[in-house]
């Protein structure tokens, strides 16, 4: 349009006076060979292949679009009042109810796969950063071949790591160096727990304890401790006539028979310690009523559910849902009552619910009517009345004499055996190829032991020291069905 545009001013300008009746539409025809330019139509038509390309990206992204967790909506309603004294004890200090609408939780194979990658690549960086500084110690020679250069650095890995450490401890060198370590971390933790200890002391004292093994950190710390013992003991020593008036008087002397953590105790140390165990020496939590609750915290959870995706058979390779799990109506209260340090944990699940693959592969996708259930309560009746899952716990109850107050009642279920589903889980939860995730299993094992230790050192402390628990526990009995051939037809 621009040429013909040029073409018609030159010509106009320059032979304009010569050629007689000089049409611009002719010149046009003539130009374009018959063809016309509409500009209405080529903007239509550039629009067209515009909104062409878009449709494609919107389609290939509906396409690829897998969400794992999917977007939430969630209403929070807080409330904060003044303190409790200037509201005269009706309103909590801290007022929250949560409400989530759905969290809906998905993965495929792929992103199991990915996930497991993602695993194994952490685990390489892992090793890398550990082992990557005895490249240097390697002699740098381009004629070796690569698999001696790889013996070459597992040699210095294994002789740096297992066997040099090992020699080392024998040596009297590094024995002398330990030693000198613990005779200066002793000095430094005395100076800090009589409070002579300085700012520089105190960092000094830190970088030792980042090289003392945990065994003898303990040692030495309860030795300073009982050698601060014996010289108050020895400083506060009685007279004859104290004794005699000790002995009249019927006193004891506790501070020698068991250490005062508060006279050894640095001031500094003190206050961690109360911070960690919220402890306040000026503590007026006797001057609340004790039904007043100052922490009411409510979450509400409308539907849980948890997808698994996997292709049916190797011809379709879209992605179906092989088994999905659903918990509708999840509730969660926590309540705090300050004059006795009280708590309520409520946990409530409405109903609990498994779906395997369905048998219609075109409603797979959509509706659970059509998969065959493998979890589900039993008594559906009874289901309308009480919740399948509850849990309550309660230290120092208002209207028990009881310190904890525990309560569980789950309803039965009725859980079937699908041979299809299950199979396919299977095949989703197995690996595409060997993985090297040693360091993952390593760190979920000791995750695994703490676990387990704390558990059972806290139950044994529970034990020990409680006077009174009222239990109720109230597990109705559930039932599974093995259907012949794995499918369960009603």
């Amino acid at each position: 349009m621009v040429f013909e545009q040029l073409t018609t001013y030159l010509i106009d300008k320059f032979l304009g006076d010569y050629i007689e009746d000089l049409d611009s539409k002719q010149l046009k025809i003539g130009l374009w060979h018959d063809i016309e330019y509409d500009p209405e139509r080529e903007e239509q038509k550039r629009y067209e292949e515009k909104m062409e390309e878009v449709h494609k990206v919107e389609q290939f992204r509906k396409e690829i679009e897998a969400y794992v967790l999917q977007p939430l909506n969630i209403n929070i309603k807080l409330k904060m009042a003044t303190t409790p004294r200037e509201q005269d004890y009706v309103r909590p200090v801290f007022d929250a109810k949560i409400d989530v609408h759905r969290i809906n939780l998905n993965i495929n194979r792929n992103q199991y796969c990915d996930l497991l990658d993602l695993f194994e690549f952490q685990d390489h960086l892992n090793s890398q950063s550990k082992f990557i500084k005895y490249y240097a110690m390697i002699e740098n020679n381009a004629t070796d071949k690569p698999s001696l250069r790889r013996w070459k650095f597992a040699y210095t890995v294994i002789l740096n790591e297992e066997v040099r450490p090992r020699l080392a401890s024998y040596k009297w060198e590094n024995i002398k160096a330990n030693r000198d370590r613990f005779r200066e971390y002793h000095e430094l933790y005395y100076q800090e727990l009589t409070g002579n200890a300085s700012k520089t002391q105190k960092q000094l004292a830190e970088e030792l304890e980042k090289k003392i093994d945990v065994f003898n950190l303990i040692f030495i710390r309860r030795t300073v401790e009982i050698e601060i013992k014996k010289k108050k003991a020895e400083q506060k020593q009685k007279s004859w006539l104290d004794k005699m008036t000790s002995w009249w008087s019927s006193d004891s002397d506790d501070e020698n028979s068991e250490f005062n953590i508060d006279g050894a105790t640095a001031a500094e140390e003190k206050k961690k310690l109360y911070d960690a165990i919220g402890y306040a020496e000026d503590d007026g939590s006797l001057a609340y009523p004790e039904e007043y609750v100052d922490i009411d915290l409510s979450i509400r959870l409308t539907m849980l559910e948890i997808n698994v995706w996997s292709n049916i058979n190797e011809k379709n390779p879209q992605f179906k849902v092989i088994a999905s799990a659903a918990v509708p109506n999840v509730g969660l209260i926590c309540k705090r009552r300050p004059a006795k340090s009280a708590f309520l944990f409520i946990i409530d699940l409405h109903s609990f619910e498994v779906f395997g693959v369905g048998t219609d592969t075109s409603q797979i996708k959509t509706a659970n009517v059509y998969r065959p259930v493998l979890a589900k309560p039993a008594d559906q009746i009874q289901l309308a009345q009480k919740h399948l899952l509850h849990i309550e716990y309660e230290t120092n109850p208002l209207d028990r004499s009881s310190e904890n107050r525990i309560q569980v009642l789950l309803q039965s279920l009725e859980i079937t055996y699908d041979a299809l589903t299950i199979n396919k889980l299977v095949e989703f939860f197995q690996p595409d190829r060997k993985r090297d995730l040693q360091s993952i299993k390593e760190i979920a094992y000791s995750t695994f032991n703490d676990i387990k230790y704390r558990t059972r050192f806290l139950f044994n402390h529970y034990l020990k020291n409680i006077q009174a628990s009222d239990i109720d526990i109230d597990l109705q009995s559930s039932f599974f069905l093995l259907p012949e051939d794995g499918v369960y037809r009603r």
